[in-house]
């Protein structure tokens, strides 16, 4: 699971709008593959391992999120673990998204897969703070910079900067682009647009107009296991 991890947070902002996963598959003590959530969220990562594995019957699959159990852009990633043959997943922490939440784990149970949850539990919800804090809020997690910046910092999806006295948002490896709108904006409104955009963290660099309208909201996030949303409790998500 720590190789899985470690995988994941090779991928940190780069994935959004999905969160930064890390999967590893293993049969008699050797790794057969091994892949993260591909740049722009998709493949997924469990899908990717197991393309690249030519035989996976039998292996047990370490991965740091729930596979997810529905029809988006791509299909389910439990349909692709049932039809590989993989005899147990082991994984570190429930998938908050609404779309999932358990839902993965009982296709997998139900295909007759041993399946092992909450190894390194905490240490997942770290690296994947920022889609936690989106599936909770609808708000990307922010942090305020603290010199000027022209792009995000590593790990963080996109820069917030005032240009020109509209806000610009910088992705890290893709184009920028001008909010709509001008003023003073609203922070919780500003915010959840950013988050309906699929950004599951950003940062401000300092000196910026904006840094002071959002410092109430900076340092919010997913630190741990209990940041995991209760059934009913979600906001839906932008991931497929």
């Amino acid at each position: 699971m720590q190789r899985a991890l470690a995988l994941a947070r090779g991928v940190r902002g780069q994935v959004w709008p999905n969160p930064p996963v890390g999967c590893v598959v293993v049969r008699d003590g050797l790794v057969l593959a091994e892949a993260a959530t591909h740049p722009g969220g998709r493949p997924h990562a469990e899908r990717a391992a197991l393309e690249q594995a030519v035989d996976a019957a039998g292996a047990t699959l370490y991965v740091t999120l729930e596979p997810c159990c529905h029809w988006g852009r791509t299909p389910p990633c439990t349909d692709a673990i049932i039809a590989a043959g993989i005899r147990r997943v082991v994984c570190a922490i429930r998938d908050p998204d609404p779309r999932v939440n358990g839902g993965g784990f009982a296709r997998l149970q139900d295909a007759g897969i041993e399946l092992s949850a909450g190894l390194c539990a905490r240490e997942a919800a770290q690296v994947m703070s920022g889609f936690f804090h989106r599936v909770r809020t609808g708000r990307p997690e922010l942090s305020l910079l603290d010199a000027p910046a022209r792009s995000a910092p590593e790990g963080v999806d996109a820069l917030l900067k005032t240009v020109d006295g509209r806000l610009a948002v910088r992705p890290a490896g893709r184009p920028a682009q001008t909010l709509p709108g001008g003023g003073t904006p609203d922070a919780a409104g500003l915010l959840t647009e950013l988050g309906g955009m699929g950004l599951t963290s950003i940062a401000v660099p300092a000196g910026d107009p904006v840094a002071a309208i959002l410092r109430p909201f900076a340092g919010a996030g997913a630190a741990g296991q209990g940041a995991v949303p209760e059934p009913g409790r979600t906001r839906s998500s932008p991931t497929g």
